[in-house]
């Protein structure tokens, strides 16, 4: 039985790279990996820094036609639940009018509604940097315990406790889209007729 992960198109066979192998690996078994950096070593190297910021980005999304991911200042947990939620979002709605629109959107893996925005600095993304340099990337920004995010009046985290590595677009309106995107849009057609059948 073949894998069909395996001979995806765009999708390099090997590299030279011991971790960047390993994220083909992990592509070729999900569809998508998310890599997480912070203060949780694997290795145990005594060369390991810990980042000003943790982050996690996903590499292997641009293989769906859906841009890269990232998100800073969350655990390495919480941000691989984040990432991976968005890229089952983004499988469903159009991410081109939610940046446009500035849709938040409310994911099981946060209590609070993210916003993304379009990255300019992405430099931290290694991995998606050898393996798709010229694949567009969203940052999912998270708002403080005020509901505010960095770009309003009355935000109240340090920028340390949060990067934004993008630029919010000020004409965003929210325009026809929804106010906030669920990952749950409701039952399909054959559930709702399953439903019925069982409530008769």
């Amino acid at each position: 039985m073949t894998n069909h992960f395996s001979d995806l198109r765009g999708l390099p066979r090997w590299h030279p790279d011991p971790l960047v192998r390993e994220t083909l690996d992990r592509i070729r078994r999900c569809g998508w990996a998310v890599t997480a950096v912070s203060d949780e070593c694997t290795c145990h190297s005594p060369e390991c820094e810990a980042p000003d910021c943790s982050f996690a980005y996903t590499t292997g999304l641009r293989l769906h036609d859906l841009p890269e991911l990232a998100v800073y200042g969350l655990d390495a947990r919480t941000s691989a639940s984040v990432l991976n939620d968005l890229g089952s979002v983004f499988h469903t709605y159009d991410w081109h009018s939610i940046v446009s629109n500035s849709v938040p959107i409310q994911l099981d893996s946060l209590e609070v509604p993210v916003t993304v925005i379009e990255m300019v600095d992405k430099s931290d993304l290694i991995v998606t940097n050898v393996l798709y340099p010229d694949a567009p990337v969203l940052q999912a920004v998270w708002p403080d315990d005020l509901g505010s995010y960095p770009w309003e009046e009355g935000y109240t985290l340090a920028p340390e406790h949060q990067f934004v590595m993008g630029v919010h677009d000020p004409r965003a309106t929210g325009g026809d889209s929804p106010r906030v995107i669920y990952p749950h849009p409701g039952m399909n057609r054959a559930q709702r007729r399953k439903a019925a059948r069982r409530r008769r």
